[in-house]
């Protein structure tokens, strides 16, 4: 099966050809060492690569760095590429184009987006451009397919060819392959190229092929009239006023209709494995396959899929935002801001994001060209309030301040607006500590590209949309269910036998007649033992073994907190009203007082500030970095930083 690339600029297309041209003969795969996700597919007989996209064989991202290998290794074996060009911006694209010319690759150079170009009266001499740049080229639409069926036929008939080669001139010292040779030394090792000579290297082709574009396009009043369209809005949208607030609308509205929209299928979720936990545990019974599959299984699987819809929802919100080429200019008004703590503006979309959930958030910080800064996004974004924290919040500021009826603004709204302004600062100052620390290769050049605004291509958007999705299940899915399945079996098992727990529920009934038996085997299992023997680490913030219990219980998710804490205390049921008057009547059996005052309460909003009580982020985080070196230090800091905060938290308001 021959092998053929796709190669091009972000922002041309290249994604939505590839899922067109392959359809669902395609499948996902990371690059050896590297964490970057290639698209591999099959047409007919040959095999498809998208490669990630790129702005210059001179690279400054880990994704160009694959594409830049992936083409030097094709440029060795003269393996054929396709090469996708925006013809909105063509002058730009074959910029790039002229670089890979010059590795002498059989190529067939793929002029996109034909409809913008009709639609603006642009019309691109083929015939005369084919001659010029010494390889074919085919003009088409990926985002319907139109034109298609001229870019099969020139990939059945393999009619590829190398291009001429374009800046020869600079190294007129060598000649035929070891030319070749020597600039592929020079990709390879841009690091410590001569400068003087990169400069004189764009400049030549920067005027080559302007004579190139002017030579082979016509009607080009049109074109700068379509850029000056683009050009108006970039007025608005990249206003220092009137940008930022559009911005933050956007937003908004991202994060509402994640919350919005993504509440209903995940109670569907949750209601159906519900309902088949109840109907597993009618057709096994009370025994110990049934518990492991009702209480064990059963869960577990639904603490991976629920977490779908909000993921699905807010990488489709996302895609419009990048297929459109608004996403470029949210970036740019951002940059000024994060730029003062290591970041750039490719850092605002995962980091706002992980108000909604850091899982989604640590996944697209793939779009994130630095590596370090990527890293310190990763290790920082957890820092951010996530919807999971809310439960907690909500039901520990009621306790604070019962009954608070103040209109709008009130004393509760005012300390959840702290906690979110606390969760910014913090993930701040650990991004700049990261990119201060880290050893990972920085590279601090970072360029933007603000793309033409455009319709979105939904069939791609869509696809992408899968592929993550799919991704999350199949990968950071493992992990979660078998922490999962651990956790089951610690809060579900015991070293006690039935005998002793009905002797321990009749002595309890005796103070306390609304306990259950639940609770009783709960204070006696593993996880209640573990309670215990984290008492003596966990008083100091204000805890006893029962926070213990819960606090353990969360680090699956911080959201178990409040569930746990209804088992603990024999409630019944997890409504929010009916466990805030159980905890508010709660004694500190030591001290008389209330178990649940506003020290303890400060403390363990905290807590679960700084804590990373997340294993389905540290699932992602591994998947992302490849490596567990980096959760485990995530953990460790986070749980350091929640405790010392929690500590001097409860003792300011003792």
């Amino acid at each position: 099966m021959s092998e053929i690339a796709l190669v091009g600029k972000p922002n041309s297309g290249k994604s939505s050809l590839f899922n067109l041209i392959t359809g669902l003969n395609q499948k996902i795969a990371n690059y050896s060492g590297a964490t970057v996700e290639s698209k591999v597919g099959a047409f007919h007989s040959h095999k498809i690569i998208d490669l990630p996209g790129l702005n210059s064989l001179r690279t400054v991202s880990a994704e160009e760095e694959i594409s830049r290998d992936q083409i030097l290794e094709y440029a060795e074996n003269k393996s054929p590429i396709i090469f996708v060009c925006n013809g909105m911006q063509l002058e730009d694209n074959l910029l790039l184009f002229s670089e890979i010319a010059d590795l002498q690759i059989p190529a067939l150079l793929l002029i996109n987006f034909k409809d913008d170009l009709d639609k603006n009266h642009i019309k691109v001499d083929q015939s005369l451009l084919a001659d010029t740049i010494g390889c074919p080229v085919v003009m088409m639409n990926s985002r319907n397919g139109d034109g298609v069926d001229d870019l099969l036929k020139a990939i059945n008939k393999k009619t590829f060819s190398i291009p001429n080669a374009v800046c020869r001139s600079l190294y007129d010292e060598f000649e035929g392959d070891s030319l070749v040779n020597k600039y592929a030394d020079r990709i390879s090792n841009f690091a410590i190229c001569d400068t003087q000579l990169d400069q004189d290297d764009f400049f030549k082709r920067q005027k080559i092929i302007g004579s190139i574009v002017r030579n082979c396009i016509s009607t080009l009043s049109n074109r700068q009239n379509f850029l000056a369209s683009t050009k108006k809005w970039d007025r608005f949208l990249l206003h220092p006023v009137f940008g930022i607030a559009t911005f933050l609308l956007t937003m908004l509205i991202i994060f509402q209709a994640v919350f919005y929209f993504a509440g209903i299928p995940m109670d569907w979720i949750d209601l159906g494995f519900l309902k088949l936990s109840e109907w597993s545990r009618g057709m096994l019974g009370d025994s110990w396959l049934g518990n492991m599959v009702c209480d064990g299984i059963i869960p577990g699987l639904g603490g991976v899929l629920i977490f779908i819809p909000q993921i699905a929802i807010l990488f489709f919100l996302l895609g419009i935002l990048e297929h459109s080429g608004y996403l470029s200019r949210i970036s740019f008004i951002s940059n000024r801001l994060l730029s003062k703590f290591g970041l750039s503006g490719q850092s605002v979309i995962p980091l706002m994001s992980s108000w909604a959930c850091t899982i989604p958030a640590i996944m697209s910080a793939r779009m994130i060209n630095n590596p370090r800064e990527r890293l310190a996004v990763i290790m920082a974004s957890p820092l951010m309030t996530c919807s999971a924290r809310l439960p907690v919040y909500t039901i520990l500021i009621a306790i604070m301040f019962p009954g608070e009826d103040s209109g709008f603004f009130n004393l509760q709204g005012v300390l959840l607006l702290g906690l979110y302004l606390l969760g910014v600062v913090a993930t701040l100052v650990m991004a700049y500590f990261v990119n201060r620390r880290a050893t990972v290769e920085s590279t601090d050049l970072w360029s933007l590209e603000l793309p033409v605004y455009r319709i979105p291509n939904w069939r791609n958007v869509f696809y992408n949309v899968y592929l993550k999705t799919k991704a999350f299940v199949i990968d950071a899915g493992k992990v979660i269910f078998v922490v999962s399945m651990i956790l089951w079996f610690l809060a579900g098992h015991s070293p006690k036998s039935e005998s002793f727990f009905e002797k321990e529920l009749a002595t309890a009934k005796m103070t306390n007649p609304s306990i259950s038996m639940d609770a009783v085997k709960l204070e006696y299992s593993y996880a209640g033992y573990m309670g215990k023997l984290i008492e003596p680490a966990i008083k100091p913030l204000g805890y006893d073994w029962k926070m213990g219990i819960a606090i353990i219980s969360s680090f699956a998710a911080r959201e178990v907190f409040v569930g746990s804490l209804a088992t603990i205390y024999s409630v019944g049921s997890d409504e929010e009203d009916l466990i805030k008057n159980r905890l508010e009547k709660e004694i500190n059996t030591e001290t008389g007082e209330r178990r649940y005052n506003n020290a303890t309460i400060i403390s363990l909003l905290l807590f679960y500030a700084f804590a990373l009580q997340c294993m389905s982020t540290m699932a992602i985080v591994r998947r992302e970095t490849n490596s567990w070196k980096y959760p485990l230090v995530q953990f460790v800091v986070m749980l350091v930083l929640a405790y010392v905060s929690a500590f001097i938290g409860y003792r300011l308001f003792l």
